[in-house]
Formats: C-alpha cells, structure tokens, sequence
C-alpha cells in the first residue's frame, strides 16, 4: 500500500463510536454530579477535575464524552431537559397551571443567574442553557396554548410566545422579588392572566 502524504484527520466522533462503548452508570455519575455541584458552587468553581473526583471516575472517561466543562454543563442541562415529563391534560388553563406548578417546585433561579454572570465571559455557556433548558420548556408552553386554540379555549389572535414571557415573567419576578412562591399561587397566576388569554 503507497504511504500517504499526510495523514487524514481524525473526526472525534467517530472515534468514539468505533471505541468500546461507554457505561451508562459512568454517564448518569457524571451528569447526576456536574449538576449537583454547578448548582452548589457555581460554573466557576465547578472543575473537571472535582466531577471526577465526587463522581468516583477518572478524567479520561469525562473527556472521553465532554471536550470541556462547557460542554459538560450543556449536556447536563439538556438531560434534566429531557427527564421532564410532558404536560398535556387536555385542558389548556390546567396545563398553564402545571407548568407554573412545576417552575414553583423546580425551576433553579440560582442557576439561571449564574448563566447570565457567567455568560459575560463565556456566552456559549448561556447559550446552552437557553438552548438545553429554556427554549424547550417554552416551545411545551406555547404547545399549551397553541393546542388551546385548536380547542377554542384561548383567543386564536393570542401571541403565544409574548403570553409565555408573561406567564413565566411573572414567576421570575416574584421569585427574585419574593422568594419561592407558596402552594397556589400558580392557579391565582393563571386566573389573573386568564381573561387576556380565554377565547
């Protein structure tokens, strides 16, 4: 066989692909780790080298997934993203309420403003939380509404993406202003707003 000149570069993916496949147990380790401690210390202080640590792995199977601790808080969030079970009730006022039942109980504001600080120096991190958390729980609750139309429950001349940034406006400012909001409040949210949706 003629040598070749120079040699073909290697593309990382289907490295991965043609190398033994990797353990899930290691994977949710990882992932289950990065997101405990991105939301206890924070992107800056969270280190590759500390997942591996707590996650009981060694460094080479992180990089061997993630190039970077960027890209590892992309995957996380695009996880936690994707463990979410979709709402759909048939009803669109109770899926509105279960969307702002589930930022109550689960939405990590604290996160959030680590993203938008952090960001500053690294806007592909906030970038990915836009695209890994906060476009797909929007694009769920314009569905919401979206399917409420159909149903001629919600005015079909609604903007559902501006009643979006209402619904959950009203969420973030409470919880910055006021902290985390008590049982019931998404069904007042939702009754307040509800005659600027309802057909």
């Amino acid at each position: 066989m003629p040598a070749r000149d120079h040699a073909e570069p290697i593309d990382p993916v289907k490295a991965r692909a043609a190398g033994r496949p990797l353990d899930e147990n290691v994977d949710a380790a990882i992932l289950e780790t990065a997101w405990r401690l991105l939301l206890e210390e924070g992107y800056a202080r969270m280190s590759i080298a500390r997942v591996a640590e707590e996650a009981r792995v060694g460094r080479p199977a992180i990089y061997r997934r993630y190039r970077d601790k960027a890209e590892l808080v992309a995957a996380v969030l695009a996880d936690k993203q994707s463990r979410t079970q979709p709402i759909d009730t048939g009803d669109a006022r109770r899926d509105l309420i279960a969307h702002l039942e589930f930022a109550r109980r689960r939405f990590a504001v604290e996160l959030a403003g680590t993203m938008i600080v952090e960001g500053r120096k690294h806007p592909e991190l906030l970038e990915g939380f836009r695209r890994g958390m906060l476009r797909p729980r929007m694009a769920d609750i314009v569905a919401a509404f979206e399917r409420g139309k159909e149903r001629g429950e919600i005015r079909p001349d609604l903007d559902s993406e501006l009643a979006v940034h209402a619904l959950m406006g009203a969420f973030m400012y409470h919880r910055i202003a006021e902290g985390q909001p008590k049982k019931g409040w998404p069904e007042h949210v939702v009754d307040t707003l509800w005659p600027a949706f309802a057909a």
